[in-house]
């Protein structure tokens, strides 16, 4: 049903779009990355990652694995502290794309009060050290707060005119104005993750491990009071 309406009308493949994971895909069932699931991890937005972790004092990061999540304005995610890679001493990279986001930062344990902070569109947060470990979530997704459909910065495409040995690709007008019109009423979250240390390797699988366990509510998505499943951002 969308926002709105008092029928149920179809969405397009796109607007049901929920997630989508790079590199070492996570499962969601046993909560483990895997080194039998994976794929090459986008080379562009790797070296964007591996810039902003230098930036912020870690060099030498790899970015190994991502999840992309795609919010509308009904969406929502559970507490949840992002635990599932073998090396937390690397950061976590947290990207922000389109409509505007509070964002719940709590403490190690589930019961302590989070501070709550606004996500806008080019935001990127940066969780390392004591951060690294906490439980957040993400309870409502809100407008743009310039009071226009699009951020400015997302309001045309990028000119055709760019550095020689740039990694950014131009796209086509109408491939703009198809990102453009679903981020009107969308947020992206990209976040990237190292999952191994240099050198380590992942514990070899049980057969009970590789059945799989139940997830946990606190991974859901939540849209218009009906639970469905949505991925740790």
């Amino acid at each position: 049903r969308r926002k709105g309406s008092s029928k149920w009308e179809p969405r397009s493949l796109l607007e049901k779009l929920r997630w989508v994971t790079l590199g070492y895909h996570y499962n969601w069932d046993t909560k483990k990355y895997s080194a039998k699931h994976h794929t090459p991890f986008p080379s562009d937005l790797a070296f964007l990652s591996e810039q902003v972790a230098a930036a912020c004092g870690f060099q030498g990061f790899q970015a190994q694995a991502g999840i992309l999540n795609y919010y509308h304005f009904d969406s929502s995610l559970g507490i949840h502290v992002d635990q599932s890679e073998l090396d937390h001493s690397r950061p976590l990279l947290s990207f922000s794309f389109g409509q505007s986001s509070i964002f719940l930062l709590g403490g190690l344990k589930r019961e302590e009060a989070p501070t709550a902070m606004f996500m806008h569109s080019g935001d990127i947060m940066v969780m390392s050290g004591f951060s690294r470990l906490l439980y957040h979530a993400v309870p409502r997704v809100l407008p743009n707060p310039e009071g226009t459909a699009l951020p400015s910065c997302l309001d045309q495409a990028l000119s055709s005119d760019l550095p020689v040995g740039s990694v950014i690709e131009h796209s086509s007008d109408d491939d703009w104005q198809v990102c453009a019109k679903y981020l009107q009423s969308s947020r992206i979250n990209m976040t990237i993750r190292q999952v191994l240390a240099e050198g380590q390797k992942f514990p070899e699988e049980s057969e009970k491990n590789a059945k799989g366990q139940a997830p946990s509510e606190d991974s859901h998505h939540q849209e218009n009071c009906r639970a469905k499943r949505h991925k740790p951002n």
